[in-house]
């Protein structure tokens, strides 16, 4: 498609971005959601009632708490919500939705400006690249479920994730250290990302995050106590052994599940076969074996520093979706890093490799949260080929962008060639 139509195309999509940002943001949509799973947790933080913070029905100052979510993060990160949790809920997700606005709208721009460099250096190639880019950040729905859920903190990490990702490139590696130590705190599914930049990187990365993680460590257990440490992380092991709706999960590998299970195992907490844990988490070790694999290849194939890095970084994004067990769409926003370098370099890729990129794209239209929700109160989920499909549909785009990081490894090759890297 000539840049003469794509540049306005582009344009088009940056007005739909936002409005659809400021829409979100003053929609109440979803506010006993996530939102008040954060603002409930600032709540008891607040009022020093951590004894509760894992309990999602515990009465909050003698009253009952906004939402009925279970908190999923550490002790320590309760602190950073209590100053939200002070103001009434309508505030406090208005002020909480356009604060990740602003940390996802940075971190798109930061993107953006960085894999532009990699377009070519013709004023087409940057036009053709803007088109693309803006149309595939709007039809990117894991950026946009924060507002069906009021509120949520990915565009935080997101945010984070992009500077890593840029200074990790620039051989920064304390800032990149410091940032993944932020990250995990607040996602601890995003720990396999953090897991291999440790062995890969320099002894600058591995003393600072080990520093970062003994001082946060000795603060969270003086202030909050052994037991409590213990409860969050089984709330957090808990969360691997039951079989989630796979409606509501876009791993890649969560249609699965289905074949194993009866449809009124979702109705309930139900332990998932030992069958369908053994088959999945093969797979799963399989898929990081390939993409490690992959990047060690690509590193020792005569490649420029950076691209050697973002081989690397890439690698432990693409992990953070294959190892988790339960990937809420929005965690998805993660491979819109290796999304954005590809589209940037896709004169190198082969036709269906660039044909599954796209795909990928129009299928994230899929995690739109609302019409999920009217999918299975519509289609009622009562027979293993509707839930199958169902999610099938959730796994597919991350399922499409995986297997080109794995598959495609002579485009990749290709595309780590090119010299545009040499001159970042």
């Amino acid at each position: 498609m000539p840049a003469t139509i794509l540049r306005p195309l582009g344009w088009l999509a940056c007005l739909l971005i936002l409005a659809l940002m400021a829409q979100g943001i003053y929609s109440p949509r979803g506010v006993l959601l996530d939102f008040a799973n954060f603002y409930d947790a600032g709540q008891k933080a607040r009022l020093g009632e951590f004894a509760a913070l894992y309990d999602p029905h515990a009465l909050i100052g003698g009253k009952e708490p906004y939402g009925n979510m279970t908190f999923f993060s550490a002790p320590l990160t309760s602190y950073l919500y209590a100053p939200m949790a002070s103001l009434s809920p309508p505030v406090a997700t208005i002020l909480f939705k356009t604060l990740g606005t602003l940390a996802q709208g940075l971190g798109l721009v930061l993107l953006y400006r960085h894999a532009r460099k990699l377009a070519g250096v013709s004023a087409q190639d940057r036009a053709c690249f803007f088109g693309l880019f803006a149309g595939a950040a709007l039809l990117f729905q894991p950026f946009w479920v924060i507002y069906a859920v009021g509120g949520q903190t990915t565009p935080f990490v997101f945010l984070a994730l992009v500077l890593a990702y840029l200074a990790y490139l620039d051989g920064k590696f304390v800032v990149v250290a410091l940032l993944m130590s932020f990250v995990v705190v607040i996602k601890p599914a995003f720990v396999p990302a953090a897991i291999l930049l440790f062995f890969v990187s320099s002894a600058s990365f591995r003393i600072t995050a080990i520093l970062c993680g003994v001082a946060v460590g000795a603060v969270s257990v003086w202030l909050f106590g052994l037991v409590l440490h213990q409860e969050f992380l089984a709330r957090v092991l808990e969360e691997t052994r039951y079989a989630a709706p796979p409606w509501m999960n876009s791993n890649p590998l969560t249609w699965i599940e289905p074949l194993f299970l009866p449809p009124e195992a979702y109705s309930a907490n139900t332990l998932l076969p030992d069958a369908a844990r053994r088959i999945v988490g093969g797979l799963r070790i399989l898929a990081a074996v390939g993409l490690i694999w992959g990047m060690v290849q690509q590193r020792g194939s005569g490649i420029a520093v950076k691209a050697a890095r973002h081989s690397v970084f890439v690698t432990a994004l693409a992990l953070i979706v294959v190892i988790s067990p339960v990937v809420w769409s929005h965690y998805l926003v993660v491979l819109f890093i290796p999304l954005s370098v590809l589209i940037a370099l896709r004169r190198h890729l082969s036709w269906w490799s660039w044909a599954a990129i796209v795909a990928a794209v129009v299928a994230a239209l899929g995690q739109n949260l609302i019409l999920l929700q009217r999918l299975v109160r519509i289609v009622v989920m009562d027979s293993t080929p509707k839930i199958l499909a169902l999610s099938v549909m959730k796994s597919l785009p991350a399922l499409l962008i995986i297997g080109v990081l794995l598959l495609a490894q002579r485009s990749i090759g290709r595309a780590l060639h090119d010299p545009a890297w040499r001159g970042l």
